[in-house]
């Protein structure tokens, strides 16, 4: 049976992904050499995810990732963004192993932002360690981070009769 959202739950997730997407937008390292960015969005995602659950870590992530591509420069890897960042949301929560959990989705976003280089820029900017080292330091530091906050609110009662 399908979970149903309360109404309640539903402007909570657009909260956080509106929280989340300030994380992404406005907390940029940007590296000129491959059309892009660092930034803190992965936290953001990482904490609804293990916090609230995988579906929900799927939607903050996909709709934060685009509309922070969308709105900062860089439209052409809004759809890539929507679907990767998506999925890491999902992986992010997919299993009872944190360890396993970070693998699955950090593969998932250097193999995804690697593939989408190459189909936007061609494969010398996609295996250029510019383009997948920063993409692996920021889903470590994210994963941490998400990690950190959920904790704080499951420790401190938050999350009771989400």
């Amino acid at each position: 049976m399908a979970k149903k959202y309360t109404t309640k739950t539903i402007a909570l997730l657009a909260i956080l992904t509106a929280l989340t997407f300030v994380l992404g937008r406005f907390i940029e390292i940007p590296i000129p050499a491959v059309n892009g960015y660092v930034t803190l969005l992965d936290a953001g995602i990482f904490t609804v995810s293990l916090a609230f659950g995988k579906k929900e870590g799927a939607v903050v992530g996909g709709l934060a990732a685009f509309l922070t591509d969308l709105t900062s420069g860089f439209p052409q890897w809004m759809l890539f963004s929507l679907v990767i960042h998506g999925l890491q949301g999902y992986f992010g929560a997919f299993t009872k192993s944190r360890a396993l959990n970070w693998f699955i989705s950090g593969a998932i976003m250097v193999c995804g932002y690697f593939l989408a280089s190459w189909f936007l820029y061609g494969f010398a900017t996609a295996i250029n360690p510019l383009t997948n080292i920063p993409n692996l330091i920021q889903t470590t530091i994210g994963y941490l981070v998400g990690l950190m906050i959920s904790q704080i609110l499951q420790r401190a009662g938050v999350l009771n009769g989400l």
